[in-house]
């Protein structure tokens, strides 16, 4: 192979992490784990306090990284791999600098035959037998063994980049210490924000182990620690400040709501058959109460919990079972407190831990969901509902949290199954109140996948020249004629622009069929859909119900962002096993689902409306805003956008305003959402106001009647919109080139 032949060199540091278990039914009972991840969660937070480049530790490097990292550019690479999965192929040359750690239950000897299968040695760290030892695992160590490659790998690689990569590990310098002005007592509330600030060089940050405060003290002690720290990421976040490279690589949302959660189903368990003695059975039912009980930081154990659950150290064979779930249970926030922090760490972000009240809000939720499904409702009892639901949840998230939620700039992430979206925050629900998205917990192995380093996806508007729409509604259907009727409408718009190709699917054969023969960036469905309580989700295609969890092995490329058109598709009220997390079990991106039923029209003319806004906003936004955008402004723009069309609507049926008035409202609150004003509702509320001559306390009631009522709250927006990256197709109105690298 002649030097021009040669591949160029990777610089990305992967760190694999050998997960032994594959079938489900090991997972934790709780919360969905796999059991030997539970173990090795100690191997993430190790993961990220390394560079995720081999430029990083540079001089050069280091002035930039931080800034890199907060575009999202740079994440902790830590990929959890089952042993099989990382022994069936052997890790290429132009990709090197690979390091696996092994933790408890691996064996370095099991990975002999793979490690010489290689032509560059392999940094293998284990407690005995690795490459690097544990004790002996330093950024020191990684260099060394990072320079031993690079001269292993002469004749594989383009020579100038292997010299690139020598001088580049060989320069690396330990990162200046920097003070953080106090110290922090150690607790998992606050770990993720500690992975943070030591990924940004802070250090020395932990004196002593956190005391459980008495119950009197509540959750303050926690909150003080909690906002503290996240104020600090938040100040670190200014002082790096917009970059250049952030007009391409947008950043990533700054605040985190982060609430660990137990399956739902967990409470209403019986003790398996093994639990046959009375104060098994006992103890099992004393700690389902105390997990859902749980409202702070903290559970209570009282004496007599204590003694229903017996002594953690010594054997009692009739509440080991008990125990163990609580055992497994510190374990599972471990590991999900330390994938958060690798996140925080890849993205300078900070992380507000929620107490367990936030998910004690599902029965409120469920209430509201009810009403949301019953026949004899109006708008004044949904708005009713809604309210006293919202005052649930906004009273379950700390005021001192909301505060550091005020403040973000860049878009908040909710990491929970709690619908935070609807939670108060300066009189919006917070899905309109700033940029929205949101990582279930539940099932754990899921939600380690989404939380995992996800690559920028780079699109420009020709990857939605051609939209696939999955029709999967029976030509006699009710419904059927009003995708059609409002594609129809607003196709006129876009005519020329975007191609619609429309699929007929009535079998899951011929669902996957559609999806491996397209090959754009947007996929519709538009059909039924329905949660029936205790079972997995289903997709109607025609007469056939079908559950996309069972597609994992069918799909070639599943679509990358995918809007569900139907009900139920992230049931507000139902259990895990959502069409939308099953999307995202596929390997979707992005995945806009339903969290009630939606009206069939209303969910057409949102569907269509949101194709316009592809072809009409994203020319203008890329002008006006001179750089690019994420899929996650680009749906908080529109949920916006419906919600101000609900509201101008009502206001429309209650005869308060004309047809001009009501053009000249919308045009005027098109303008306040898109020219991204800090408070545009306030502004339409006041514009309405002085137009339709009421006082604006009347105006803004009808407002939150409307919002009540909205299809703008029916969607919840999964997984990682924040990574799709859309540019314009050319240079920008000042002629400046958006360039996609940082």
């Amino acid at each position: 192979m002649t030097e021009a032949e040669l591949p160029p060199l990777l610089p990305t540091i992967h760190f694999i992490i050998p997960v032994h278990d594959d079938d489900p039914e090991h997972a934790s009972l709780t919360q969905g784990f796999a059991p030997s991840l539970l173990a090795n969660s100690n191997l993430v937070r190790l993961a990220s306090r390394f560079p995720s480049d081999i430029f990083e530790r540079t001089p050069e490097g280091q002035n930039a990284y931080l800034a890199v990292r907060m575009g999202g550019a740079a994440s902790v690479n830590w990929y959890p791999q089952s042993p099989r999965a990382i022994k069936s192929m052997v890790t290429p040359p132009f990709a090197p600098f690979t390091v696996l750690l092994l933790g408890h239950g691996h064996d370095a000897d099991d990975y002999k035959d793979w490690i010489k299968g290689h032509t560059f040695s392999i940094a293998v760290v284990a407690e005995q037998g690795g490459v690097i030892n544990y004790d002996e695992f330093t950024i020191e160590a990684l260099q060394t063994h990072f320079l031993k490659i690079c001269d292993e790998l002469a004749g594989q690689v383009s020579s100038a980049e292997l010299a690139n990569a020598h001088n580049a590990i060989a320069s690396w310098e330990p990162l200046p210490p920097r003070d953080l002005g106090y110290q922090l007592k150690g607790h998992n509330s606050v770990v993720p924000n500690l992975m943070a600030l030591t990924a940004a060089g802070f250090d020395d940050m932990v004196s002593g182990r956190f005391e459980i405060p008495k119950p009197s003290a509540g959750n303050a002690p926690y909150l003080d620690q909690i906002v503290r720290s996240a104020m600090s990421i938040q100040e670190e976040r200014r002082r790096i400040g917009e970059r250049e490279a952030h007009r391409a690589w947008r950043c990533p949302p700054d605040v985190n709501l982060y609430a660990p959660a137990v399956f739902p189903h967990f409470f209403s368990l019986s003790p398996p058959g093994e639990v046959f003695a009375p104060q098994g059975r006992a103890a099992f039912k004393t700690v389902q109460r105390m997990l859902q009980r749980q409202a702070g930081y903290n559970f209570e154990l009282t004496e007599a919990k204590a003694n229903a659950l017996g002594s953690f150290d010594r054997p009692d064979r009739e509440k080991a079972f008990a125990r163990h779930i609580l055992e497994t249970r510190a374990l599972e926030c471990r590991l999900g407190t330390d994938c958060v922090g690798a996140l925080a760490a890849s993205e300078i972000s900070a992380v507000l831990r929620l107490p367990n009240d936030v998910n004690r809000t599902s029965g409120q939720v469920r209430q509201f969901a009810a009403h949301h499904r019953g026949a004899n409702t109006n708008e004044r009892r949904r708005h009713k509902a809604f309210r006293q639901m919202q005052h649930r949840i906004t009273k379950s998230v700390p005021k001192e949290l909301m505060e550091v939620v005020r403040q973000s700039e860049s878009g908040v992430r909710i990491i929970a199954d709690a619908h935070l979206e609807w939670c108060e925050l300066d009189g919006l629900p917070l899905a309109l109140a700033k940029d929205t998205s949101r990582i279930p917990v539940t099932p754990g192995n899921l939600f380690v996948e989404q939380i995992g380093p996800k690559g920028p996806l780079h699109l420009t508007p020709s990857a939605f020249s051609e939209i696939l729409i999955i029709s999967a509604l029976r030509r006699d259907d009710p419904i059927q004629p009003y995708f059609e009727h409002a594609f129809s409408i607003f196709g006129k718009l876009w005519r020329d622009k975007i191609s619609i190709r429309q699929v007929e699917v009535s079998s899951e054969e011929e669902l996957v069929e559609a999806l491996n023969n397209y090959q754009g960036a947007l996929v519709i469905f538009d059909g039924h859909g329905s949660h029936a309580e205790g079972d997995a989700a289903v997709l109607h295609l025609m007469d056939t119900p079908v559950d996309v969890w069972h597609l994992q092995q069918k799909l070639q490329r599943p679509p990358p962002i995918v809007v569900l058109s139907a009900c139920d598709t992230h049931a507000a009220d139902r259990n895990h096993a959502t069409t939308g997390n099953g999307f995202l079990s596929l390997r979707s991106r992005a995945v806009l689902s339903s969290v009630f039923p939606l009206h069939a029209m209303h969910a057409a003319s949102f569907a269509a409306r949101l194709v316009y806004r592809i072809t009409d906003f994203l020319p203008a936004a890329f002008k006006s805003y001179k750089r690019s955008l994420t899929w996650l402004e680009f749906v908080s723009g529109m949920l916006r956008m419906q919600a101000l069309t609900d509201f101008l609507q009502l206001l429309q049926r209650r005869r308060l305003i004309s047809e001009p008035q009501y053009r000249d409202i919308g045009l005027y609150g098109n303008q306040a959402i898109n020219s991204l004003q800090p408070a545009p509702f306030d502004l339409i509320i006041d514009q309405a106001a002085q137009m339709i001559g009421q006082d604006e306390a009347a105006i803004r009631k009808l407002f939150n009647i409307s919002l009540a009522c909205s299809s703008a709250i029916s969607y919840v927006h999964l997984g990682r919109p924040e990574t799709i990256l859309i540019h314009p197709e050319s240079e920008d109105a000042n002629d400046e080139p958006l360039t996609a690298t940082p």
